[in-house]
């Protein structure tokens, strides 16, 4: 898995706003999320800790990596995990490294990295 794990200081719904706000001004949409906290809740009647996953996506680099791999949306969009731990909230971002097109790849999730330090998501060990 090629993957950067963040720790973000503020609660759960500031880190996701963050996200959802700077994303789009950078050219990348949040096109989707999935909420597991409400699914277990719902499904189970289990409340655990926060844990989203949001889907993002540039169209651009889908399309080009679309041209390279048919198989690309078993992992696309770009998953950024977000989740509760011991009263932090963390991130990650990853893509399976079957999947990895360094050519196409790596400027853009470089910049996704960017993004998330600039509105306080921060490497684990910084914190």
């Amino acid at each position: 898995m090629i993957e950067e794990k963040f720790v973000f200081e503020g609660n759960f719904e500031e880190a996701e706003a963050k996200v959802k706000e700077a994303m789009p001004k950078a050219g990348f949409g949040v096109v989707w999320e999935q909420n597991f906290t409400e699914v277990v809740r719902n499904k189970l009647g289990i409340e655990m800790p926060k844990y989203k996953t949001l889907g993002l996506c540039n169209a651009k680099v889908f399309y080009d990596l679309y041209q390279r791999n048919k198989t690309i949306g078993v992992v696309a969009p770009c998953h950024l995990l977000l989740y509760e731990d011991d009263g932090k909230v963390r991130a990650v971002l990853g893509v399976p490294e079957e999947y990895w097109d360094e050519e196409v790849m790596a400027e853009p999730f470089k910049k996704v990295i960017e993004i998330l330090h600039e509105i306080g998501f921060k490497p684990p060990t910084a914190m």
